[in-house]
């Protein structure tokens, strides 16, 4: 039972984490291997970590897809220079699908781009939303591994 409630509470972590920069999934995962549960304890853990990102992360998606479809529904008023910039940042992205499938999964593992700021993006570059999820749990997923061996390395 207490296995299944610290699953369920880095689930929540990791959900409040994709909204909240200063909570840290990271250091609640390098804490947990620290104290050496068993191997599948762990795995269960970076998989639930990276789905919770991911459910909060979909909500971002979601929310670009929206925002950047209003925009170009709208009579465009004079934008700065970098509002036109992410516009066109936006447009030459949406024709090129793989581009924006790497970038969502490069991004879920290194956090280079902000994975924040890609998950918004993703949805407004046409990305759908099942392959967004599934190039993010598998990028979070990733990271978390690695997350998970830095308690493991020698001299650290």
């Amino acid at each position: 039972m207490s296995e299944l409630v610290l699953v369920a509470g880095v689930f929540v972590l990791a959900f409040v984490s994709a909204f909240v920069p200063l909570v840290s999934i990271e250091l609640a995962l390098v804490g947990a291997a620290a104290t050496g549960p068993s191997g599948r304890l762990l795995v269960a853990q970076v998989l639930v970590a990276a789905a919770g990102q991911m459910v909060g992360k979909s909500c971002f998606f979601l929310g670009g897809r929206t925002a950047f479809a209003r925009s170009t529904r709208r009579k465009k008023p004079r934008r700065s220079r970098s509002a036109q910039w992410l516009e066109r940042l936006v447009a030459r992205a949406a024709g090129q699908r793989a581009a924006a499938a790497v970038t969502v999964f490069v991004s879920a593992v290194t956090g280079l781009p902000p994975f924040a700021f890609v998950s918004a993006l993703a949805g407004a570059w046409s990305l759908r939303l099942p392959s967004f999820f599934v190039l993010g749990l598998a990028g979070r997923s990733v990271r978390f591994a690695g997350v998970l061996l830095v308690p493991h390395v020698p001299g650290l």
